[in-house]
């Protein structure tokens, strides 16, 4: 009887956790100004033990000539570990395919050997820079809340005529679903809008999170927020492929 009620105490207590990392649910999203056009985008991410879900609605709203290149984009993307299957979907056009992880390993693969041959002949032509003085980021003594999150704002740059900052969280850290699912899909999926950084070398953990991220010139602007850090215990509907979504070979995403 002592045995049993040991157990129960030590389920309960570790209940909270496991439940606690069953799911985890992000939303990011960027802005960006600059003399071709303008850009919004939204992502949202689900992370579990085997399988990755990702949404993102993106658009770009050109200027001059690069209004042909006007768009507004409803991609989403599920990563199976357990049946070893990645799929693509193109919510504008009601498609999507579905491959082996082997046979974009391989697609990619043949895409690399391209590229390397390609780098290898623009390295004989360039000449070496010498190195920049190096500006070391500084770090305000003031807790801001920024999206919901305490942070602590991170200057990178010195320069009068530009504004390079992050805020990062002062407590909260990566999720451990979070990061072990994103060093697996990061072989298959490279998504643009992941946002991260390692500012170990002045005093920061590891591990944790921008929240913001502002950068701007004479250029243009642009600006990244994470809106949504949190474990879920459900999918939300927005990553479910509807059945009237038809199966294709090829798919364009953009």
């Amino acid at each position: 009887m002592k045995n049993n009620l040991s157990l129960l105490i030590f389920l309960l207590l570790i209940s909270p956790n496991l439940f606690a990392q069953s799911g985890f649910i992000t939303e990011e999203t960027t802005k960006a100004s600059f003399k071709m056009g303008s850009m919004e985008s939204s992502v949202y991410k689900h992370f579990s033990e085997n399988t990755y879900y990702s949404k993102m609605d993106f658009s770009f709203k050109g200027k001059g000539l690069a209004r042909l290149m006007s768009r507004d984009l409803e991609n989403g993307t599920i990563i199976s570990f357990q049946d070893s299957t990645i799929i693509n979907i193109n919510h504008k056009k009601n498609r999507f395919t579905k491959k082996l992880l082997s046979q974009i390993l391989e697609e990619k693969e043949s895409e690399s050997e391209n590229e390397s041959e390609n780098e290898s002949k623009n390295e004989n032509q360039e000449d070496g820079n010498p190195e920049e003085e190096s500006f070391i980021p500084i770090i305000s003594d003031k807790l801001e809340l920024v999206n919901g999150f305490e942070s602590y704002k991170v200057t990178l740059s010195e320069d009068d005529n530009s504004n390079q900052n992050v805020w990062v969280t002062s407590t909260a850290r990566k999720s451990i679903i979070v990061k072990s699912m994103q060093s697996r899909i990061d072989e298959f999926e490279r998504n643009w809008i992941n946002f991260d950084g390692n500012f170990t070398e002045i005093g920061i953990d590891r591990d944790v999170i921008i929240v913001k991220a502002v950068f701007s010139d004479e250029e243009g602007s642009f600006e990244y927020n994470l809106n949504v850090y949190a474990p879920t215990d459900s999918l939300p509907t927005m990553f479910d492929v509807p059945e009237d979504y038809k199966k294709v070979k090829k798919l364009k995403m953009f």
